[in-house]
């Protein structure tokens, strides 16, 4: 029996210890753990909360032991609108066969979405829908006749074409003259499509849709043996002056054509058998390392200017392999009348003369249109809405020209997509010069550029542009909208100039700059009347030279190998005139 009693209380002694270990801060010896104590800590969480419920706890003892029982939070949690679930009722844009269905984010936890804010697309495309009905030439079933009309394929919006099938226009017979008239071809410009594969970009307007649109084109100096491309038309408006608006039609084509080489061609209509003339034009070697091109810039053509862009462009055509027009081509660009004086108006050189473009504020700000860029030039773009005209880039020869848009601005300065593009086209640059296009300037020394009251979009493209110009060896930056003569020293990526050193060709005349340590921008006038002075107050230590312009302003560039020659001039009475040549040499 003492035996029995002395087992019980060694076991009592040993469970006692057991809970005085255990029970170190606070509970004494004999006494067990009281869970009473409601902490809200990690080591005490048994569930998260949630956007519905809110956190479960343990109860623990003061001593930090955690018992079993469990209370609940008060707080609950925010949604989570980061789910991405392709379901119906989350829908915003249903897909197509361009793109997949745009859906709104709903809550990780209980799937709760607002249908509003942000959203995403899935990688998931949709059917083709054949229920487009467009008179194209790549859809064309059957040709119409004298006694029947033309039948064409039924076309999905991304252009495939499907399996039904439907009639436009009338027999070829039921056409009378004053019909075929509204479908002759106006406004034709030339562009260097895609110079890596030697296509060229045509573009025109007809008052009509054209029924059967089509360029013929020959090797040699006529249209015998020609070949066919069918264009692609789309409906435009325009105003008139008043205030009325109406339709025309725009139409594009894409032809390919060796280098160095004649051809003969012709805009055509098949059905109502009207057209251009026929024109012979011989192409350029587009790899070439020695080639010329025009700057023109704001020639803001109007019926009340007269045809100065006509009077440059006749000095242009012959000498030049291409013009680049920075902007403002014409002075109201809402009026489809001003595109068809300007450009009709000079058929015989722009027929014959690619022209590379880009919007200036008269395209997109100022008594502008919509899409005006877009209607009037054929350019190989990436994708981008074009209502404000767009960005792009050309290689021509040894040469990179990046085409930027400064009409569609966030904060002062490029958005993100054009950015990101420009950069992307510098760092995969491998050219031997390199040139960026814009219309409103970096460093002008007129007003746009100078003057503290208007330089704002100048001073903020400065800090966002020019480092990343000079850090990936930008040769020459051509300007627009400012109607001066200017060429800055060349501009480090800090912002600074330098010195330049200067070497005489005594064959020329003409002084080059030798491997120039920055980037330089310059302004070659207007291709118009519309002439201005320097701001009084411009930065002249910036400047090479800065002076007042005269009417018909441009700039002749020529690169042979690594050498590049400018001339700048202006078009009097019946001479040309020179303000300043110079030029730069890059070491081999």
């Amino acid at each position: 029996m003492k035996k029995t009693f002395k087992h019980f209380i060694s076991i009592l002694i040993a469970i006692t210890c057991i809970f005085s270990v255990n029970c170190k801060n606070g509970c004494k010896p004999f006494h067990f753990h009281k869970y009473d104590q409601q902490i809200k800590q990690e080591e005490f969480l048994k569930e998260k909360a949630t956007c519905q419920t809110s956190a479960i706890y343990y109860y623990s003892c003061k001593c930090g032991a955690k018992g079993e029982e469990t209370f609940n939070d008060t707080i609950t949690l925010s949604h989570d609108f980061s789910a991405r679930v392709e379901d119906e009722k989350y829908l915003k844009t249903p897909a197509t066969c361009q793109s997949g269905a745009e859906y709104y984010f709903s809550c990780t936890t209980c799937g709760l979405s607002l249908n509003l804010g942000s959203t995403f697309k899935s990688d998931k495309l949709g059917e083709h829908v054949f229920d487009e009905q467009i008179p194209d030439g790549a859809l064309i079933k059957d040709e119409a006749t004298e006694t029947s009309s033309a039948v064409y394929y039924k076309s999905c919006i991304c252009g495939a074409k499907g399996t039904d099938t439907f009639t436009y226009g009338e027999p070829l017979r039921d056409y009378n003259f004053s019909e075929k008239q509204q479908f002759l071809p106006t406004s034709l410009t030339i562009s260097l499509y895609d110079t890596e594969n030697s296509i060229y970009g045509f573009t025109y307007n007809t008052s009509k849709r054209p029924l059967r649109p089509v360029i013929q084109i020959a090797k040699g100096s006529s249209l015998e043996n020609y070949e066919e491309y069918p264009a692609h038309t789309e409906e435009a408006t325009s105003s008139a002056e008043g205030g009325t608006t109406f339709k025309y039609y725009i139409s594009k084509i894409e032809v390919p054509m060796n280098d160095s080489s004649t051809y003969t061609y012709r805009i055509y209509d098949k059905y109502v058998k009207t057209g251009t003339q026929s024109v012979t034009i011989t192409t350029k070697d587009l790899s070439a390392n020695s080639f010329s091109f025009a700057h023109v810039s704001d020639s803001q053509h109007s019926s009340g200017n007269g045809n100065q862009f006509g009077s440059v462009l006749s000095k242009i055509v012959g000498v030049n392999d291409f013009v680049l027009h920075t902007g403002d081509v014409v002075e109201w660009s809402e009026y489809e009348d001003e595109w068809k004086s300007m450009l009709h108006g000079n058929f015989a050189y722009l027929s014959k003369l690619p022209i590379m473009a880009i919007s200036g504020n008269h395209e997109t700000t100022y008594q502008a249109g919509s899409n005006e860029t877009y209607k009037h030039f054929n350019n190989k773009i990436p994708y981008q809405t074009t209502k404000k005209g767009y960005f792009y880039s050309f290689t021509y020869g040894n040469a990179k020209f990046i085409m930027l848009n400064t009409n569609v601005l966030e904060g002062n300065k490029l958005k993100n997509d054009q950015y990101e593009y420009l950069v992307n086209e510098l760092k995969n640059n491998d050219k031997t010069w390199t040139f960026v296009a814009l219309h409103n300037p970096l460093y002008s020394a007129g007003s746009w550029g100078s003057n503290p009251a208007k330089n704002q979009i100048s001073l903020s493209l400065q800090k966002q542009l020019s480092g990343i110009f000079a850090e990936y060896g930008v040769d020459v930056v051509l300007q627009g909208h400012d109607h001066v003569i200017s060429r800055t020293l060349p501009i480090k990526a800090d912002g600074t100039t330098s010195s330049e050193t200067w070497n005489l060709d005594n064959a020329s005349g003409v002084s080059y700059s030798i491997d120039p340590d920055g980037v330089i921008y310059v302004l070659n006038g207007p291709a118009s009347n519309q002439t201005r002075s320097p701001y009084e107050d411009y930065n002249s230590a910036l400047y090479y030279y800065a002076e007042k312009s005269n009417p018909m302003s441009w700039a002749d560039f020529k690169i042979e190998g690594n050498t590049l020659t400018v001339t700048v001039n202006y078009f009097s009475g019946t001479k040309v005139l020179n303000y300043k040549t110079w030029g730069i040499k890059k070491s081999a």
